[in-house]
Protein backbone atom coordinates (compact mmCIF):
# COMPACT_ATOMS: atom_id res chain seq x y z
CA UNK A 1 0.00 0.00 0.00
CA UNK A 2 2.91 2.26 0.75
CA UNK A 3 4.78 1.86 -2.38
CA UNK A 4 1.13 2.73 -4.42
CA UNK A 5 0.99 6.42 -2.52
CA UNK A 6 5.15 6.64 -2.77
CA UNK A 7 4.76 6.36 -6.97
CA UNK A 8 1.30 8.54 -6.80
CA UNK A 9 3.32 10.77 -5.27
CA UNK A 10 6.29 10.85 -7.73
CA UNK A 11 3.69 10.99 -10.83
CA UNK A 12 2.03 13.82 -9.26
CA UNK A 13 5.23 15.77 -8.65
CA UNK A 14 6.52 14.98 -12.34
CA UNK A 15 3.05 16.29 -13.44
CA UNK A 16 3.67 19.57 -11.63
CA UNK A 17 7.05 20.05 -12.88
CA UNK A 18 6.24 19.23 -16.77
CA UNK A 19 2.84 21.90 -16.25
CA UNK A 20 5.28 24.82 -15.14
CA UNK A 21 7.85 24.09 -17.53
CA UNK A 22 5.47 23.84 -20.41
CA UNK A 23 3.67 26.95 -19.46
CA UNK A 24 7.06 28.88 -19.03
CA UNK A 25 7.57 28.06 -22.78
CA UNK A 26 3.86 29.09 -23.51
CA UNK A 27 4.49 32.98 -22.10
CA UNK A 28 6.01 35.40 -23.90
CA UNK A 29 8.29 37.93 -21.91
CA UNK A 30 6.82 40.83 -20.87
CA UNK A 31 7.93 43.85 -23.22
CA UNK A 32 9.67 46.86 -21.31
CA UNK A 33 8.42 50.03 -22.37
CA UNK A 34 10.85 53.03 -21.54
CA UNK A 35 8.98 56.66 -21.39
CA UNK A 36 11.08 59.66 -21.74
CA UNK A 37 10.19 62.87 -19.69
CA UNK A 38 11.27 65.88 -21.47
CA UNK A 39 14.26 67.82 -19.54
CA UNK A 40 11.94 71.40 -19.03
CA UNK A 41 9.33 69.65 -17.55
CA UNK A 42 11.43 67.91 -14.72
CA UNK A 43 13.66 70.58 -14.24
CA UNK A 44 9.95 72.68 -13.68
CA UNK A 45 9.19 69.93 -11.18
CA UNK A 46 12.40 70.48 -9.20
CA UNK A 47 13.01 73.76 -9.19
CA UNK A 48 9.25 74.82 -7.69
CA UNK A 49 9.61 76.90 -4.72
CA UNK A 50 7.92 76.01 -1.00
CA UNK A 51 6.25 79.11 -0.97
CA UNK A 52 4.26 78.08 -4.37
CA UNK A 53 3.18 75.36 -2.51
CA UNK A 54 2.25 76.32 0.04
CA UNK A 55 -0.39 78.82 -1.69
CA UNK A 56 -1.31 76.39 -4.20
CA UNK A 57 -2.22 73.72 -0.94
CA UNK A 58 -3.48 76.50 1.23
CA UNK A 59 -7.38 75.81 1.00
CA UNK A 60 -6.94 72.27 1.40
CA UNK A 61 -5.76 72.30 5.24
CA UNK A 62 -7.31 76.05 6.02
CA UNK A 63 -11.02 75.08 5.17
CA UNK A 64 -11.17 71.72 6.97
CA UNK A 65 -14.59 70.64 8.36
CA UNK A 66 -15.47 67.78 9.97
CA UNK A 67 -18.65 65.32 9.26
CA UNK A 68 -20.65 63.15 11.68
Amino acid sequence: MKSIAIFLLFVGVVLIIQGYYSNIAACPKPKTNIKYIPRSSYEDQLSVDNSSLTSMYKGMFDNITTVY
